[in-house]
């Protein structure tokens, strides 16, 4: 009999594991359908100007909290045009200005729509479904991160921000790519443009997604220039 109540013990344990991961899929569809539903309801309230470059800037902020947790990554959509740089470039001023001009997200905010996906600000249905979608993701300790082997024997950070940003960026690199190969940013704005995925840092993964999310070299001219310009190694992003 004793034999009878181990397997019985087993079944259950499995029938039960087996429930929990089902029950987290479909929580995880809806938020990603969600996040991307309004990734493209963004996209089409944009007027299309000459745009050069999207990008969809993720960001952790310890002054971000909700839902009892801080540190986790808000999202918020731009995208920069030609016509927004200078007329007139100098090269005398050295190719580094023109590059932060043209690449550094902070010289992208004011100038056109900033449309948030994710932000904290105020109680919304895309922050809510974030949670939960961490809950059912297993993310522990969101919005902390580890202080061991962070930085590698070059003193390079090789850590990937606090817990909760690297599944969230995984995702929406994913979501990125989609839009690239189903043509949805192609059939937006006329023609083929980067999506660049950014934080204010040129964190080594933001580039690495950067050219996950662009599989057909749209966003060659934006990594040759991290790469020259030293804001990232080439051994960090292939």
């Amino acid at each position: 009999m004793k034999w009878i109540t181990v397997l019985l013990v087993v079944v259950l344990t499995v029938a039960f594991c087996s429930v929990g991961a089902e029950g987290g899929e479909p929580i995880k569809m809806e938020f990603r359908e969600m996040l991307r539903d309004r990734i493209v309801e963004i996209l089409k309230t944009w007027t299309v100007k000459d745009q050069y470059a999207v990008m969809f800037f993720i960001y952790p902020n310890e002054c971000n909290e909700y839902g009892g947790y801080t540190n986790i990554p808000e999202f918020t959509m731009l995208y920069k045009c030609e016509s927004d740089l200078p007329s007139q470039y100098d090269p005398s001023s050295g190719s580094s200005d023109y590059d932060e001009e043209r690449w550094n997200p902070a010289f992208w905010w004011g100038l056109n729509e900033e449309e948030n996906v994710i932000a904290f600000n105020e109680i919304n249905p895309i922050a809510d479904a974030l949670i939960d979608w961490y809950h059912s993701s297993g993310v522990q300790d969101i919005g902390t991160e580890g202080t061991g082997h962070n930085y590698d024997s070059g003193m390079r950070y090789v850590g990937k921000g606090p817990n909760g940003l690297p599944e969230l960026l995984e995702l929406v690199t994913e979501i990125a790519r989609e839009l690239q190969t189903d043509g949805t940013i192609e059939a937006k704005f006329g023609k083929k443009i980067p999506i660049i995925l950014a934080d204010f840092e040129f964190t080594w993964y933001m580039v690495a997604a950067t050219v996950k999310a662009n599989p057909h070299g749209e966003a060659d001219e934006y990594i040759e220039t991290c790469l020259r310009e030293g804001w990232v190694y080439e051994d960090q992003i292939r």
